[in-house]
C-alpha cells in the first residue's frame, strides 16, 4: 500500500482536449484604454504635433477674428464721434430728427423706436452710404422692382426737323404795346429801353415726335420710367391722369369773388414723361395734354386756359427738361412764359437777349427716387437765364410781412442748383419792373412757375408771386387789395390734378374779408439799355396768330397754333 501512497491520481483524470491555437489573422484588436481606464502616467499620453495646415486655419482664425474687433471699433467711433447727417440731398428730404423724451412714450415704446430711426436715418455720410450700396446693387443687376416695359423694338431713325429759327425773322416784328417797328429803323436804336420780341410759336415747326419711336432701353426702376434717348439718360414720373374738377371748380369760384376786371389764367405745366415717352411705353403714362383740354372744358367763360404740350414738343430735342429731375429747364419754362405772354398781349423779350448762366454736374430728385446709378453718373447741366432789364425783387413772408430786398436768382450749391429760382417755395415775391403798361401779374404756382418768373421781367409792370401749398393770405383780398389785373395759375399736372389744387379752394376761403397792405414800397425803377447779341434781331410774329391752344372757355371759338 505504501507503494501508492506517492502516486499522482490526476494523471488518471480525464483531460479536455487542447483547444487549436490563435491564429495571427484571426486575433482581434483590443481598443487603446481611454483616460478614465487608462492609468498611465502624463508622460506617455502626449497630444499629437498639429500639423502645418492646422497651425495656419487657427493663425487665420485669430487674424480674422482681430479684424472684425478693429473694424467694429472703428465704426463704433465713426458712428459716436463724426457728425449725423441731417438732410438728404439725393432723397430729398430732412432725416430723421432726436425724438423729445416724455414718460408716455417711453412706456409706450415709441420713444425707443424713434431713437433707433434716428440713429440708422442719420448715419454719417448718409448719402456717400447710400450711393455705395445703389452702385454695388447696379454692379451686380439687383434692381428693385425693375422690368422691361412691354415687347420693346429696336429704335428707329427720325428725321430731325426741328426749328431752331427762334431769332430769325424777316419782313416787320410788332409789338402789342409798341405797335409796328418800320424797316428801315436802326435796330440798336430800337432796342434802347425796349425789347427784341420773341418769335411766336405758330410760326415755329413741330419738332421731333418721341412717341412714334420704340426705345428698347426703357425700364421700370420704382415704379419711374428710365430711358435713354441720344446716348443720356432721362428719369420721368408716369402721369396716371386725373379730372382736375377741384382745380377747376376752384378757379371758377375765384373768378366769381374778383369780378370781371381780373383775368384769370389756367396754363398748367406738362411734366417730362408727356414728351420722352417713347412709343413703347405710351400705354403706360397719362395724356397730358387731354387732360389738360379735359380741365379746360369744366372752366367757366371768360377762364383763359393756354395748353403748352405741342409748344413743348416743337422744341423737344432742345434742353428743355431736367433729365435727372422732376422739373423743366429754364429754357422749356421760357417757351411756355412765351406761349402765355402772347396770349396776354404783353410784350416779351426773346431768349437772346438774356445771359445764359449754367451750374454743371446737377443730380436732382430723380436719382433720389429711383436710387439708379446710371441716372447718378449722367449728371445735367443746368441752366438759367437773367434778364438784361432792371428789375427790383422784394421778398416777404408767407403773410405778406416784408423781409428783404434781393436777386430772383439765389446763391446755391450744385445739388440744389433748382432752388436757384426764388430761392424755394417759401416766400412770396415782388417784381418791380421798368415796365409802365398798368398790368399786374400774380402768379400762384407751384415749384415749377419758379422758374419762369425772370422771363415775366419785360412783360408786366408788377409781378407778385405766391405758392398754392404756403400762402396765408385770403387770395380774394390779396387780389383785390394789390390791385393785380391778371391772375396765372402755373402748376405741374400732377398738382392740378392732385392735392395742392384742393387747397387753392382754402386760399379763397382763409382769413375771409381780411385787409392787405403792402409795408415796402418800391420807388421807379429806372429802365436799363437792352442791347440785342451779335447774332440777335427782331423776328417776326403776327398779331392773328396763337402760341398754343389759348381757350377762352364757354364759347364755341377755339384759337390753335398755325402749323
Amino acid at each position: 500500500m505504501n507503494d501508492f501512497k506517492d502516486l499522482d491520481l490526476d494523471y488518471f483524470a480525464p483531460r479536455k482536449p487542447a483547444e487549436p491555437e490563435a491564429k495571427p489573422e484571426e486575433t482581434e484588436a483590443v481598443d487603446a484604454p481611454t483616460a478614465d481606464e487608462s492609468a498611465e502616467p502624463a508622460e506617455r499620453r502626449r497630444k499629437p504635433k498639429p500639423s502645418r495646415r492646422e497651425l495656419l486655419n487657427m493663425r487665420l482664425s485669430v487674424l480674422s477674428i482681430g479684424v472684425m474687433v478693429i473694424l467694429f471699433a472703428l465704426m463704433t467711433l465713426y458712428l459716436l464721434l463724426f457728425p449725423r447727417s441731417t438732410v438728404s440731398q439725393i432723397e430729398n428730404r430732412n432725416l430723421a430728427e432726436f425724438p423729445k423724451f416724455s414718460f408716455a412714450s417711453y412706456f409706450s415704446g415709441s420713444f425707443t423706436a424713434d431713437v433707433a430711426t434716428w440713429f440708422d436715418d442719420t448715419v454719417p455720410n448718409h448719402d456717400g452710404f447710400k450711393n455705395m450700396s445703389n452702385s454695388i446693387k447696379n454692379l451686380f443687376g439687383m434692381k428693385m422692382f425693375a422690368s422691361t416695359v412691354s415687347t420693346a423694338k429696336p429704335e428707329t431713325d427720325s428725321t430731325d426737323n426741328t426749328d431752331t429759327s427762334a431769332a430769325n425773322g424777316d419782313t416787320q416784328t410788332t409789338t402789342p404795346a409798341n405797335g409796328t417797328v418800320p424797316n428801315n429803323t436802326n435796330l440798336l436804336q430800337y432796342a434802347a429801353g425796349r425789347v427784341f420780341p420773341a418769335v411766336s410759336a405758330a410760326d415755329e415747326k413741330m419738332g421731333r415726335d418721341f412717341s412714334t419711336e420704340d426705345n428698347n432701353t426703357l425700364e421700370w426702376v420704382n415704379n419711374l420710367l428710365v430711358v435713354n434717348w441720344d446716348n443720356h439718360w432721362r428719369c420721368m414720373e408716369a402721369f396716371g391722369g386725373g379730372g382736375g374738377t377741384a382745380y377747376a371748380n376752384a378757379l371758377n369760384d375765384l373768378q366769381s369773388k374778383v369780378g370781371s376786371g381780373v383775368t384769370i389764367w389756367s396754363m398748367p405745366a406738362p411734366t417730362a414723361s408727356a414728351i420722352y415717352t417713347p412709343k413703347n411705353g405710351i400705354d403706360y403714362v397719362g395724356d397730358q395734354k387731354e387732360c389738360f383740354d379735359g380741365v379746360a372744358e369744366k372752366l367757366n367763360a371768360g377762364i383763359q386756359s393756354v395748353n403748352v404740350v405741342d409748344v413743348m414738343k416743337k422744341h423737344a430735342e432742345e434742353d428743355i427738361y431736367l433729365r435727372t429731375d422732376h422739373h423743366w429747364q429754364a429754357r422749356g419754362a421760357y417757351y411756355a412764359a412765351r406761349t402765355f405772354a402772347e396770349a396776354a398781349g404783353v410784350p416779351f423779350a426773346d431768349l437772346s437777349t438774356y445771359t445764359d448762366e449754367s451750374i454743371p454736374g446737377y443730380v436732382g430728385t430723380m436719382y433720389g427716387f429711383s436710387q439708379d446709378t446710371r441716372i447718378l453718373n449722367d449728371p445735367d447741366d443746368f441752366h438759367y437765364f437773367v434778364p438784361a432789364s432792371n428789375y427790383v425783387a422784394s421778398y416777404y413772408d408767407t403773410s405778406f410781412n416784408y423781409q428783404y430786398e434781393d436777386d430772383l436768382f439765389a446763391d446755391v450749391d450744385t445739388a440744389n442748383a433748382y432752388l436757384k429760382f426764388l430761392g424755394g417755395d417759401s416766400c412770396i415775391v415782388k417784381v418791380d419792373t421798368q415796365m409802365k403798361n398798368g398790368r399786374k401779374l400774380l402768379v400762384i404756382k407751384d415749384s415749377f412757375g419758379n422758374a419762369e418768373i425772370p422771363f415775366y421781367t419785360n412783360s408786366f409792370e408788377q409781378i407778385y408771386v405766391a405758392d398754392v401749398r404756403y400762402l396765408e393770405c385770403n387770395l380774394v383780398s390779396f387780389i383785390k387789395d394789390m390791385g393785380i389785373t391778371d391772375v396765372l395759375f402755373t402748376m405741374s399736372a400732377y398738382s392740378v390734378v392732385g392735392d395742392n389744387a384742393d387747397n387753392i379752394q382754402n386760399l379763397i376761403a382763409q382769413n375771409a374779408g381780411e385787409t392787405i397792405t403792402d409795408s415796402h414800397i418800391v420807388p421807379s425803377v429806372t429802365p436799363k439799355t437792352v442791347m440785342p447779341t451779335a447774332t440777335s434781331a427782331p423776328t417776326t410774329t403776327s398779331g392773328t396768330d396763337t402760341a398754343a391752344n389759348t381757350t377762352s372757355t364757354g364759347t364755341e371759338d377755339t384759337s390753335s397754333a398755325k402749323e
